[in-house]
């Protein structure tokens, strides 16, 4: 029929409709860890930090304390850095580790003195930097855990005069008991007067002085450096 109008819906390839149903998004999942897994790496690292404290306390303990031989010092007595014994008993250290039959032999191993203390023998021996009087002096080496010196024979006189010979005057733990008048050391014992003489008088107010190679009496309220001194550890 001639005019009439004819409708029809066009269908065009690639074009997007507004009325096309949203496709459902797809999720990929992985399978949840172990419950073990989980475990093992907690233990891990709890692992990692022990072992990091365990090194950094070894490490100040090590900062503290120097391992020394028997029989082998190295250095001098003086305000420096250099004043600690060094010496290396890492061979014998480790011999030592291992057991020897049960036991060890009396007097055998390494030695330890803290920082700055010299060892010698199995005592550990340490020079003030500053100057007190005698009875200060004494108290220093108490709140140290150790004594003044109290020498014993000839070997640790020699020694003594050897680290301490450019100092003038240095204190040692000798001095005059009362009502006796007697020159007695620190630990109780008297002074062997043949072995180690001591020059001038013997006043209730004395103290014994090294200087060079004598000991000397001076007046107890004069001011010196001195000398501390303790027993080793051994390992």
């Amino acid at each position: 029929m001639a005019g009439e109008i004819i409708y029809a819906d066009l269908k065009i390839p690639g074009a997007s409709s507004s009325s096309r149903p949203p496709q459902p998004s797809q999720h990929l999942s992985s399978p949840p860890c172990p419950r073990w897994h989980r475990i093992a790496v907690g233990v891990g690292w709890a692992g990692n930090i022990v072992l990091t404290i365990a090194v950094i306390a070894l490490g100040a303990w090590v900062s503290q304390l120097h391992i020394s031989c028997e029989g082998q010092t190295r250095g001098t007595l003086n305000t420096s850095e250099n004043n600690e014994a060094e010496c290396s008993c890492q061979e014998d250290f480790r011999s030592h580790l291992k057991p020897h039959n049960g036991s060890l032999a009396e007097g055998s191993g390494c030695k330890l003195c803290p920082s700055y203390w010299l060892l010698h023998g199995d005592k550990c021996y340490w020079l003030s930097k500053e100057r007190k009087n005698w009875t200060g002096s004494r108290d220093d080496c108490s709140g140290k855990s150790s004594r003044m010196l109290a020498i014993r024979n000839q070997e640790e006189m020699d020694f003594i005069r050897n680290v301490t010979k450019a100092v003038n005057h240095i204190w040692i733990g000798l001095n005059v008991t009362s009502p006796e008048k007697n020159w007695m050391w620190v630990d109780g014992s008297l002074v062997n007067q043949t072995l180690f003489p001591v020059t001038g008088l013997a006043e209730q107010n004395s103290c014994g002085v090294m200087k060079g190679e004598q000991i000397r009496s001076e007046i107890c309220g004069a001011e010196f450096k001195w000398v501390c001194q303790k027993e080793a550890f051994q390992i």
